[in-house]
């Protein structure tokens, strides 16, 4: 097991932001196009010459030029009665991982369910009124070959859009059902 080294996210919104390691370098620029239904494709470019996109129309990846379909890499078991479970297994090239989101949706942990895999850990953004906010902090061991650590990246982006926006139909209902009371 070595060291994970944690890269940050510097904007509160993962679409269009930078991810920095602690020396300050920016190890991945992430930029999103939109359009009007929303995101259309993400792109992520990285020092390691390593780039990836998340194509939220057509539901692939592309990782160095080659495409998969979600359904092809992510498998989903239904939830209590069938509702979103915040669990949810990838696998690119044989190797599978688990991500599943703990502590109240702060924390999701990538673990891989392959011999010799590390764990992967990511800290959602977290707003606070009365003193400084937390950024997103995704942690990946020092080791991990680079198309893998884009993959990891790319799966815990499309975990967290689709997470940030189930809060925000949440809101949205609970606002409609306060208006109509």
């Amino acid at each position: 097991m070595t060291t994970p080294v944690p890269f940050t996210f510097l904007k509160a919104k993962l679409e269009d932001c930078e991810v920095v390691a602690p020396d300050g370098v920016v190890y991945y620029e992430i930029s999103t196009t939109r359009g009007f239904l929303g995101h259309k494709i993400t792109t992520i470019k990285s020092v390691g010459n390593v780039s990836g996109a998340i194509n939220w129309r057509e539901k692939t990846f592309t990782l160095n030029g080659m495409e998969r379909k979600w359904k092809d890499l992510e498998h989903r078991e239904a939830g209590f009665l069938g509702l979103f479970k915040s669990e949810r297994n990838w696998n690119w090239n044989e190797r599978p991982y688990n991500l599943k989101y703990h502590d109240s949706h702060k924390e999701l942990l990538v673990t891989p369910k392959f011999p010799g895999g590390e764990m992967v850990r990511f800290t959602t953004y977290q707003h606070h009124l009365l003193h400084e906010n937390a950024r997103a902090v995704i942690y990946f061991p020092q080791n991990m070959d680079l198309s893998e650590r884009m993959f990891l990246l790319m799966a815990v982006i499309e975990m967290e859009f689709t997470r940030q926006e189930e809060e925000r139909e949440e809101r949205r209902e609970a606002f409609q059902e306060g208006l109509g009371a």
